[in-house]
């Protein structure tokens, strides 16, 4: 617990103003910092609304990427975890009903003497954690859960379109690094060497794309692959990520492979 002033805890930002973004190698969601002051209720009720909850902390590394999203940022941060008020032993709960499991208290935290607390980041401490009262307004740090389905069935990459255009989104486009991650993890279960995704050919304008219609910022590319001309001899190519590296690699359209599927 810590002193505040309330006097000069006043919006910076417009609402829904992040700092920054970051996400783990193994766990499929990405934590956002959102830049305006509410309560814990109000940001808990923000987060659910334009994200999936308040930040979750469930080991180190995901710590680790939630410092990185604070990015050095001063002042005190919430996250999903507060006591639970109707319970007299001091249980902590998280915003989305998960036990703890993990902690980063900082030295003598928790030290309130109330029933009804909730947890801040405070950079004074190192962004560990404080037990503070739950109406105090301050910047929050929100979880996106990234609703990503790998599909074990054998398809070519038109039939995987189909499927999951029909069942769930669309083949997973990967244009950005924390997707790329995301698409890692999920794919390492795969029972075939290569997974489809969303990624696309087109022989006539000769360049990549994905489906979702972004252009390929950001590249992943395995070596000897997306850099050259295109054999189109037999037909569109179409892209994969590789089950065990990640990295992408350029294949005929009627192979069979397992493939990613994005869910909402």
């Amino acid at each position: 617990m810590n002193n505040r002033d309330l006097s000069k805890q006043k919006p910076s930002r417009p609402a829904g103003s992040f700092l920054q973004e970051s996400s783990t190698a193994t766990s499929p969601q990405q934590f956002h910092v959102v830049n305006y002051k509410m309560n814990w209720t109000e940001a808990q009720k923000y987060c659910r609304e334009k994200f999936t909850d308040l930040a979750t902390i469930e080991n180190q590394e995901e710590m680790d990427a939630v410092k990185a999203t604070v990015n050095g940022t001063s002042g005190h941060f919430w996250i999903g975890l507060r006591q639970i008020p109707e319970q007299q032993d001091g249980s902590w709960i998280w915003s989305d009903k998960s036990n703890p499991s993990y902690t980063d208290w900082n030295t003598g935290e928790p030290n309130s003497p109330e029933k009804d607390n909730c947890v801040e980041l405070w950079s004074e401490s190192e962004y560990r954690w404080n037990d503070a009262g739950c109406t105090y307004p301050s910047p929050f740090v929100c979880y996106k859960e990234i609703p990503l389905v790998l599909i074990k069935e054998k398809k070519t990459w038109r039939e995987a379109l189909r499927y999951c255009r029909e069942n769930h989104v669309d083949l997973v486009s990967v244009h950005t690094e924390g997707i790329q991650r995301w698409v890692k993890t999920v794919a390492r279960n795969a029972s075939t060497d290569n997974v489809w995704v969303g990624l696309r050919h087109t022989c006539d304008l000769k360049f990549w794309f994905w489906m979702s219609g972004e252009f390929l910022c950001y590249q992943n590319w395995a070596p000897g692959n997306g850099a050259g001309v295109e054999d189109c001899s037999n037909g569109e190519r179409s892209g994969a990520v590789q089950s065990g590296s990640g990295k992408w690699v350029s294949l005929r359209e009627n192979q069979t492979l397992n493939f990613i599927c994005i869910t909402k």
